[in-house]
Parts: C-alpha cells; sequence; structure tokens
C-alpha cells in the first residue's frame, strides 16, 4: 500500500529520510532514454569520477511531470505547510564512494527527491543515512557530526561500517529526504542518479537567504564534473 502523504511527512520529521517504493515506475524506461541524451557515458560504461548535468528538468519531461505530481505536491505540503517550488535538478553518474556529509545544516527545511536508474544494495552503493541526523535539537550539530566525518580517526570505523539505515532501491523507487540529514554510499560502481530539490515558498527574508544559498551551493562541489 503507497504511504499517504502525512505519514511521509512524518518519517521525515522523524527520520529525516523516507523509500517510497515503485512511485515512478511507470516513467523509468523514458528516465533512461533522458539520461543517456544528457550524459554520454564511455564505452565501457565507467567514467574516471562523477559526471553532473544540472538543471534538467526542461531537458527531460518525463522528470519534470514527476516534480509537479500530485504525489510530490502533497509530501512537499504535508512536510514544509505551503506550497512549494523546485529550486535545483540534476542527472548524475555518480562513481565509488559518496563521504559522509550533510547538505548543510539550515534553519529552512530542503528536500531532495532521489530516483536511481541502476538497482542499489548495500555492497553496491546504496543511500545510507543517520536517522534523526537532520534536528538540530537533538545534539547532532557540533561534535556528533564532526565525529562521523571523521570516522575513521575518531571512530576507528571505516565510512561503510557506521552504523546507518541503508536504503536498498530498485529502479522506479523515489528516495526523499531532509537535506540537513547526514548521508553517504559506499562500495559502489557506477549509478544512474535523477534528483530534483524543493523548499517551501520562501516566507521571510532568512528563508528567502537560506534559498538563495542553498541553490548557489547545488552548483558548488570540487568532486563534481559537469557533463
Amino acid at each position: 500500500m503507497p504511504l499517504r502523504d502525512a505519514e511521509v511527512s512524518q518519517q521525515l520529521e522523524v527520520f529525516g529520510f523516507a523509500h517510497l517504493r515503485q512511485a515512478a515506475s511507470d516513467a523509468v524506461p523514458a528516465l533512461e532514454r533522458g539520461f543517456d541524451e544528457l550524459i554520454d557515458l564511455p564505452a565501457d560504461g565507467m567514467p574516471n569520477e562523477r559526471v553532473t548535468r544540472f538543471d534538467i528538468l526542461t531537458a527531460m519531461p518525463e522528470l519534470g511531470l514527476i516534480s509537479r505530481s500530485a504525489w510530490v505536491r502533497g509530501i512537499c505540503r504535508a512536510y514544509f505547510g505551503r506550497d512549494h517550488q523546485v529550486i535545483a535538478s540534476d542527472a548524475n553518474a555518480l562513481v565509488g564512494d559518496s563521504y559522509w556529509h550533510s547538505d548543510g545544516f539550515y534553519n529552512t527545511p530542503f528536500l531532495r527527491f532521489v530516483l536511481y536508474l541502476d538497482a542499489t544494495a548495500h555492497d553496491t552503493g546504496a543511500l545510507r543515512f543517520l536517522p534523526g541526523s537532520h534536528r538540530a535539537d537533538n545534539g547532532w550539530l557540533g561534535d556528533p557530526t564532526r565525529h562521523v566525518i571523521r570516522h575513521r580517526e575518531d571512530l576507528g570505523l571505516a565510512g561503510g561500517d557506521v552504523p546507518a539505515a541503508v536504503v536498498e532501491s530498485q529502479p522506479g523507487d523515489v528516495i526523499v529526504f531532509d537535506t540537513n540529514v547526514m548521508h553517504a554510499a559506499w562500495n559502489g560502481d557506477i549509478r544512474r542518479q535523477l534528483a530534483f530539490n524543493c523548499v517551501g515558498e520562501p516566507v521571510t527574508e532568512a528563508e528567502q537567504l537560506d534559498t538563495r544559498r542553498y541553490f548557489l551551493n547545488r552548483y558548488v562541489s570540487g568532486s563534481v564534473l559537469i557533463g
């Protein structure tokens, strides 16, 4: 049974992420064709580093339809408590590990909807999360976050051994998360990923400032090769 909007919102509030199984299954063939048109992978299918294309909703109308779908609108309204806007989108050929990080601890909440076009599992680059780490009010800011980022030095753990919720997925699944939550992916080869980011319509000056900062930060990453 599909999750109701309120249930997804509650999972996001408590855990920082939710797994929507086969929410976009009908769109997978078209999304795969669109991805191939945006990102030309090497003949052996393995680029040397991550390749990203930004602002893809016009070039990939199927993903645009998902971003405007009733269920995305319902989840965003339940979580943000207001109308929302899509402020970024990207297609990625991900390679190797994605280290433990948050996308920035903002007071304004942002959601990222992620679709993988390849099956992901514990040992093949599945997204993993530290449940509740998006909540600044429960002590995650400061030392806990620093210790996770320095997991080998401070905790004596390899990144893939940090206790976490691993969200294995199949093409057609959608993973949505509050971008404050600590997340990573380990042990993977190439994964084709599509994503878009949403925010509640900014009302206050602080929300407007956070939204501008967040939008600009989406384009700044030393590990991203622009395709």
